[in-house]
């Protein structure tokens, strides 16, 4: 029995997911890996940061990313989806729109009041915004599931 997860189940735990790792590139070549927020749509997953992030940059000067979601605090309930793919801007209007009030609504109750934050982080976070589309592609996702390795199935 292998331990990778089936395309429905890869959907459902990038559906339900809370934070994916973007591992971009440097101009140094050096790895540079953060937390964001994510929205999971039709399958690919969207990235919203600030347009003159340093993530955003890197993605700009060069667009391969590595993404990974995961999941478990036991070792046998470690469940991960890694993708290598290619970060695009939305550029569609509508598209940037609807996927926006996604992740306002995905997001709502994990949100601080912008009306409490300190002058410069409201300064900081209010400048524009870019949305990245990260499409999975056949052959480019890893999965796994220690839970479904042979024997481990009804462990607690």
């Amino acid at each position: 029995m292998g331990v990778q997860l089936t395309q429905e189940e890869i959907d459902e735990f990038l559906t339900e997911g809370h934070t994916v790792i973007l591992a971009t590139t440097r101009k140094s070549g050096e790895p540079f890996m953060t937390p964001l927020w994510y929205v999971y749509e039709s399958g690919a997953i969207y990235l919203r940061t600030r347009a003159r992030s340093a993530k955003a940059q890197h993605i700009e000067r060069d667009p391969r990313v590595c993404l990974m979601v995961e999941a478990g605090e036991k070792w046998v309930d470690l469940k991960a989806v890694i993708i290598n793919c290619h970060a695009e801007v939305v550029e569609d209007e509508a598209e940037f729109k609807r996927i926006q009030g996604m992740l306002g609504e995905k997001y709502a109750a994990f949100r601080a009041e912008v009306a409490k934050a300190p002058k410069a982080t409201k300064k900081h976070y209010a400048t524009s915004s870019v949305l990245f589309k990260c499409e999975l592609r056949q052959g480019e996702v890893r999965s796994w599931y220690n839970r479904k390795l042979r024997g481990l199935e009804k462990a607690g």
